[in-house]
C-alpha cells in the first residue's frame, strides 16, 4: 500500500472486523487456545501467549465487548475523548453533540486523556472493544498505534478543536472540525501590538504536553519576532488550570519580567486568577498591565473589568461533528475536507482599545 493510500480517510463502507478466529489462524493455534492466551494467560505457556499476542498486534485485533454480552444495549456508542475535566472548555462542545445524537439513538461515552498520548491510546483501544459507531477525538496528534487501530477499525473518526493543515500538521484521520491554534497566536500578537503593547508575555499550563498550546505559542513567538519585539516572555506551569495557578503564573512573570505590559493566558480561568492578583496588588488593568484570555467562557464577560479574550465556536463544533457523523453513518458523506470554524477576538475592558484603522486587519 502506498503512503497516499494509507492516509486516505475511510468511507462509509464498514470493514470486516478481525475476530479471535483470525488471530488463532495467524498464530497457528485453535480458536479456544487463542482465547485462553488473551483472557486466561496462566492456562498457556509463555511461548504460546507471545505468539498469540504478536498475531493480535499484527492484525490490530480488538476484543469484541459487545459480543461478550457487556454492551448495555441502551443505544449505539459514540466515545468522546477530551484532554481534561479540570475546566469547562469542553462543556459547550458536549452540549452541541447532545443536541442531535441521543435523538438519533446514539449514546455518548466520555473519556479524559489528561493530555497523554499513551492514555488516549489505551482509551481508544478500550472503546473500540465496545464496537462504537464512531469516535470523536480532541486534537489531531495521536500515537502511531492509535492511528493504526482507528484505521483498522474502519469507523468514522471526527477530530475536533484543532485544524489539520497539510503544510504544518499533516492530513486528518478522517473528519476534522477546528481552527488553527498557530493563527490564534499570531492574531493575539497583532491585536496586542496594535493596541500599543511592546512587552507581551504568554502564560499557560501543560504548555509542552498539549500540542495545541505548543502551536499557539509558536505562532505567538513568531509574530513577535517579525515585529522585532521580545519573544521570550513565557510563563509555564505543570499544574492543572485554576484561579490559583493564574495568580502564580502572573506573580512569576512579574518577578522575572517586571517591564511586561500585557499577558495572554491559555484560558479564561487563568486570566481571571491573574486579574484578581492584579487587583490585590493594586496593579491597574489595563492602564499598567493588559490581561487577555482564551476561549470566551462565561466568566469572561462577568469579571470587572470584563476580560478581553479569544472566542472559539465550541457549541458549533459539537453540532457540526454530530451532523457529519450522522451523515457518514447514513452513507450520505464520503471524504470531507477539514472544516475551519475560525475564531474571533472579543475586545473588552482588560486591554486598551484597538485603533479603529486597525480593527479590520485583526
Amino acid at each position: 500500500m502506498s503512503k497516499a493510500e494509507a492516509l486516505k480517510p475511510p468511507t462509509g463502507r464498514k470493514r470486516q472486523r478481525i475476530t479471535i478466529a483470525d488471530v488463532a489462524k495467524q498464530a497457528g493455534v485453535a480458536t479456544m487456545t487463542a482465547s485462553r492466551a488473551l483472557n486466561r494467560p496462566e492456562m498457556v505457556s509463555d511461548e504460546l501467549r507471545t505468539r498469540v499476542l504478536q498475531a493480535a498486534e499484527e492484525l490490530n485485533y480488538i476484543p469484541d465487548r459487545a459480543a461478550g454480552g457487556l454492551a448495555s444495549g441502551a443505544g449505539l456508542a459514540l466515545p468522546v475523548l477530551v484532554p481534561t475535566l479540570h475546566h469547562s472548555v469542553y462543556v459547550q462542545i458536549l452540549e452541541g453533540l447532545e443536541e442531535t445524537l441521543p435523538e438519533a439513538g446514539y449514546q455518548l461515552l466520555l473519556g479524559s486523556t489528561e493530555y497523554s498520548r499513551e492514555k488516549e491510546e489505551k482509551l481508544v483501544e478500550v472503546f473500540l472493544g465496545w464496537r462504537p459507531s464512531g469516535i470523536i477525538l480532541s486534537g489531531i496528534d495521536h500515537s502511531e498505534r492509535t492511528t493504526r487501530l482507528l484505521r483498522a477499525a474502519g469507523v468514522p473518526v471526527v477530530e475536533i478543536m484543532d485544524l489539520a493543515e497539510p503544510e504544518q500538521t499533516g492530513l486528518p484521520l478522517d473528519l476534522n472540525i477546528g481552527f488553527s491554534h498557530y493563527r490564534v497566536g499570531e492574531a493575539v500578537v497583532d491585536y496586542l501590538a496594535g493596541c500599543g503593547y511592546r512587552q507581551i508575555a504568554s502564560a499557560g499550563t501543560l504548555t509542552e504536553l498539549d500540542p495545541r498550546s505548543v502551536r499557539r505559542i509558536q505562532g505567538f513567538q513568531n509574530a513577535l519576532r517579525r515585529r522585532g519585539l521580545p519573544h521570550h516572555l513565557i510563563g509555564r506551569s505543570d499544574r492543572p488550570s485554576s484561579l490559583a495557578v493564574g495568580r502564580d503564573l502572573l506573580s512569576g512573570l512579574l518577578a522575572e519580567h517586571p517591564t511586561m505590559d500585557a499577558v495572554f493566558f491559555a484560558n479564561d480561568e487563568l486570566a481571571a486568577g491573574a486579574l484578581f492578583e492584579c487587583q490585590r496588588r493594586g496593579i491597574e488593568v489595563p492602564a499598567h498591565l493588559a490581561i487577555m484570555g482564551f476561549s470566551d467562557e462565561e466568566i469572561a464577560s462577568h469579571l470587572n473589568p470584563a476580560l478581553t479574550t479569544v472566542r472559539i465556536p465550541r457549541r458549533e463544533m459539537g453540532r457540526l461533528a454530530a451532523d457529519l457523523l450522522l451523515a457518514r453513518l447514513g452513507g450520505q458523506l464520503g471524504p470531507q475536507a477539514p472544516i475551519d470554524v475560525g475564531f474571533d477576538i472579543v475586545q473588552r475592558a482588560t486591554t486598551r482599545s484597538l485603533p479603529r484603522e486597525l480593527q479590520e486587519r485583526v
